[in-house]
């Protein structure tokens, strides 16, 4: 026969207590770790990660503009949605075909982060695009937002800048 004692019962509690406190910091560390991985932290990294999502989801839709929002500064994202949107008249193709962070409309077989550089709150990071007989040399521009980088345009090897493109 067991018998509780207060003792007894207070030591059962603290137990129960300290291992409820061991669980709960356990999941908030690995929301911690989640929630760093899954916000670059550098001009580089989330340029990196732009051009991940981008050949994950290619074209110039609602869809893929949504997709690549988390790495955008909210006026690029803001003007691409309204462009994006664009009624286009009957029997004309849209202004934009293709990806405009690829600025192609087929798809390189891979990207190369290259070279970063930052000045305050600005920063360029190069990226190559590779076809199998085709580089292109883009200029990747951030600028930090809440204290997070950010894409504000892209500068391409020949055919201007997204932002021109948006205009």
């Amino acid at each position: 026969m067991v018998v509780a004692t207060p003792l007894a019962d207070t030591l059962l509690g603290m137990k129960l207590l300290r291992c409820w406190i061991f669980a709960l910091s356990l999941g908030s560390i690995a929301l911690l770790q989640n929630a760093a991985a899954a916000t670059p932290d550098s001009p580089a990294d989330v340029t990196k990660a732009l051009y991940k999502s981008a050949m994950a989801h290619p074209g110039f839709t609602p869809e893929t503009i949504k997709a690549n929002r988390p790495f955008l500064t909210p006026d690029l994202y803001v003007s691409l949605w309204k462009k994006v949107n664009q009624p286009v008249p009957k029997g004309d193709a849209p202004d934009i075909e293709g990806d405009v962070f690829l600025d192609a409309q087929d798809f390189p077989n891979k990207f190369e982060v290259g070279k970063s550089a930052i000045d305050g709150t600005k920063a360029k990071v190069e990226v190559i695009l590779i076809w199998s007989q085709e580089k292109r040399h883009y200029t990747v521009l951030l600028s930090q937002v809440k204290g997070e980088w950010k894409v504000s345009d892209v500068v391409y090897e020949k055919d201007g800048s997204l932002t021109d493109l948006l205009k």
